[in-house]
């Protein structure tokens, strides 16, 4: 019974994903026994060819639904294909301050995609490298299933 759910899941995943246009770049990553550790920096890198589109930028993230804190502050740096790079700490909110989870939950997974940034300009053309390290007090962090970035160009943007 439960191979049908996961079935169904799977296919309405895949289907969902391919109705997505927008969508540039998408990967999420497992986390080796649940656990992000500061050395575990995680690397994606994203084929930019259109450089007059906007683009939102986002963190996926998968927790236990035992995951100890509300939010979980990252280290995000984008290298550009010129290889100058920029750096930014961001604070990605997981759940409201009475516990319950953003996201969509089930079983015990809880599944999220962070806006980091809306209507981004890449400048040049080219592949940019993006890492994104966990920066919270703890060491390793626990309950953290994986770890992604997507690339998706805004809908809302005024055509010229």
């Amino acid at each position: 019974m439960n191979y049908r759910l996961l079935l169904f899941a799977a296919s309405f995943g895949i289907i969902a994903a391919a109705c997505n246009n927008n969508a540039v770049f998408e990967k999420n990553q497992p986390l080796e026994k649940e656990q992000w550790e500061y050395a575990n920096v995680q690397k994606f890198d994203v084929e930019i060819t259109d450089t007059t589109a906007k683009y939102n930028l986002y963190v996926n993230v998968r927790h236990s639904f035992k995951f100890e804190w509300r939010n979980m502050w990252v280290n995000i740096t984008t290298q550009f294909p010129d290889s100058t790079k920029f750096n930014k700490r961001v604070n990605l909110l997981l759940s409201e301050a009475d516990g319950r989870w953003f996201g969509d939950c089930l079983y015990d997974n809880c599944d999220i995609s962070i806006p980091i940034q809306q209507n981004a300009l890449f400048p040049k053309a080219g592949t940019y490298h993006f890492t994104i390290a966990q920066d919270m007090r703890i060491n390793p962090l626990d309950k953290v299933k994986s770890v992604g970035f997507k690339v998706e160009k805004a809908t809302n943007q005024k055509q010229q």
